[in-house]
């Protein structure tokens, strides 16, 4: 009985149970109703359009995300072609530097040239050695191309220069005006106002030659070209201020550039025939029966085959006939033999006879061993260091003559050998003014440049184009430097660098920020280390460095740089011009 009456309890509560659940269930669903009745069509659009926005944005998401796994792996690839191409290019690149040593020292061997630097002995500080030697010095990244070509390559490209790009720099030169039989009838004031008028032409297109060359010295892509055109000048010493005249000095200079690592004996013939050397050398009143011998002994003593260098006066006074009625147009300025003034007898010149002219007497010194060793010794000396050993020398000599007076392979043979990078040719030469301020714009990589003033600052620190001190040129080295001249330097350089302000109040100073933008320069230390990279033959002492580093103490941050130009150029001009006063720089 009792057992009943608990199930019966059970069965009532459950039901009860049930009953309120489907209760609870029926309050729910009315709710879910009412609330459905109050969602507007609107809201109904609206969410349906975010559900599909939601669905096109997970699809372009996936897309996108299968797009940039496509890109990175077709990027991975295209590394991987590129380090695999720069590998095999590095691996030719290594094996032709490999052949070039190989052939560099079986030509030393075969025409006793000089020995070559070992290729594991090429560096960064070689290869800015040579770029500042083989021509004025460059940047850091001109620098950093040539040591990645190692030594050999790095040399090809110097002097084979006429496969580099030609600087396209016309000059328009003109012949100065003559006077005319005319000018005689004006009065004296008139012919005065003439005389003076076609003087300051003549001087304007000087000026104007000048400028056009420091130029091409500046921004030639052939900086040996241009360096060597500097040394022949210097050895082929012609006086402006004796010639007085722009054409014959324009034509001598691009006789010199064409012949510049050409061969020898093509560019004395072309001296002999020179209009400036003629008329600077008074070969122009060198006539049959009275020989003038200037010319002559110029040829052999400075030019060819040095001072007592084997020959006699009477080898002079004899190659002085060969030279008679060599002289030049006077209305054209170009070269012309009158074989009336020329003395058509028989000469013996170095012992042998016949009836010699100009060009001959050129050939004849060619054949002497001196002349070799004389050119040699003077390239050496240019390019390396003074006071080379004898056997030194006579090994460069051998390899000219073995070449028939091709200058190229004989450059070769100096610029990749062990003599050239030694530590007597490292930093040890003092920088001509010309050098000195080229070599500056170079290393900082300004195109920008007052060719006027740069041209007045050579002249001030003793180097005037077109007007060395002699027949003999700038005797260079340590005249360079004395106390005038050293202050002289000091002050040329400051005025490169940030000259003095102008009318027009345009900042007209070096744009350092920009030049060291792109390069990393987050601190003074970077910026200090940046400049020492592109200006200095060699490191720094630590204590000097840190002086400099400590003058940027103040500098502004990098990202800032730009808003505050005008302030940061002038302390990094500041900073620059400490580091060029230092006598470090005075060296290359």
């Amino acid at each position: 009985m009792e057992q009943q009456s608990a199930a019966a309890k059970a069965a009532r509560e459950k039901a009860d149970a049930a009953q309120a659940a489907a209760e609870q269930a029926k309050v729910e669903k009315e709710a879910a109703e009412r609330a459905l009745v109050k969602v507007s069509p609107a809201e109904v659009e609206a969410k349906t359009a975010a559900e599909k926005e939601l669905r096109q944005r997970t699809v372009a998401a996936a897309k996108a995300a299968e797009s940039a796994a496509y890109n990175k792996a077709i990027a991975e690839r295209e590394r991987d072609k590129e380090a695999a191409a720069q590998e095999a290019l590095e691996k030719r690149a290594a094996a032709l530097n490999n052949a070039l040593a190989k052939l560099a020292e079986a030509e030393a061997l075969a025409l006793g040239g000089l020995k070559p630097l070992p290729l594991d002995a090429w560096d960064h500080a070689k290869a800015r050695h040579l770029l500042a030697r083989a021509g004025f010095g460059g940047t850091a990244e001109e620098v950093a191309q040539l040591h990645a070509m190692g030594v050999h390559r790095a040399v090809e490209f110097l002097v084979d220069y006429a496969e580099q790009p030609i600087l396209a720099l016309p000059f328009d030169v003109r012949l100065a005006e003559r006077p005319r039989p005319e000018d005689r009838l004006r009065d004296a004031k008139a012919q005065t106002d003439v005389r003076i008028s076609r003087a300051m032409l003549e001087e304007e297109q000087i000026r104007r030659l000048r400028a056009w060359w420091f130029e091409r010295m500046i921004r030639s892509q052939r900086p040996l070209q241009e360096k060597l055109t500097l040394f022949w000048h210097g050895h082929f010493a012609t006086e402006y201020r004796t010639v007085r005249s722009s054409y014959a000095m324009y034509r001598q200079n691009e006789l010199f550039r064409e012949h510049a690592a050409g061969n020898f004996g093509s560019l004395l013939h072309g001296i002999a025939h020179d209009p400036a050397m003629l008329r600077y050398l008074d070969n122009n009143s060198n006539v049959q029966g009275h020989p003038n011998e200037n010319l002559a002994r110029e040829i052999m003593e400075l030019f060819s085959m040095g001072e007592g260098q084997g020959y006699s006066e009477q080898d002079i006074m004899e190659a002085a006939r060969t030279l008679t009625g060599y002289t030049f147009d006077p209305e054209t300025l170009q070269f012309r033999f009158i074989a009336a003034r020329h003395d058509a007898g028989i000469k013996t010149i170095f012992g042998e006879s016949g009836e010699w002219a100009g060009d001959d007497l050129v050939e004849l010194i060619l054949k002497r061993p001196e002349t070799a060793r004389f050119i040699a010794g003077r390239l050496f000396r240019y390019f390396a260091y003074e006071n080379p050993d004898p056997a030194t020398v006579d090994s460069l000599a051998s390899e000219l003559r073995g070449r028939d007076g091709d200058l190229a392979p004989m450059l070769k043979n100096l610029f990749r050998s062990a003599e050239f990078y030694s530590p007597q040719s490292i930093c040890t030469q003092i920088k001509s003014p010309v050098q000195l301020a080229v070599g500056l714009f170079r290393e900082l990589g300004v195109k920008d440049v007052d060719w006027a003033m740069l041209e007045s600052s050579t002249r001030d620190m003793g180097q005037d184009l077109f007007d060395p001190p002699s027949v003999k040129g700038w005797v260079g080295g340590r005249q360079w430097i004395n106390a005038n001249t050293l202050t002289t330097r000091q002050n040329v350089l400051v005025e490169l660098v940030q000259p003095a302000p102008t009318r027009d109040k345009r900042d007209r100073g070096i744009d350092i920020v920009g030049l060291l933008q792109g390069k990393g320069c987050q601190s003074p230390a970077d910026v200090v280390d940046s400049l020492i990279r592109c200006l200095f033959a060699v490191p720094l002492a630590p204590e000097k460095r840190e002086k400099l580093v400590a003058f940027l103490a103040d500098l502004p941050p990098a990202q800032e740089w730009d808003d505050r130009r005008e302030q940061v150029n002038k302390k990094l001009r500041t900073l620059l011009v400490l580091m060029l006063t230092l006598p470090e720089y005075q060296m290359t």
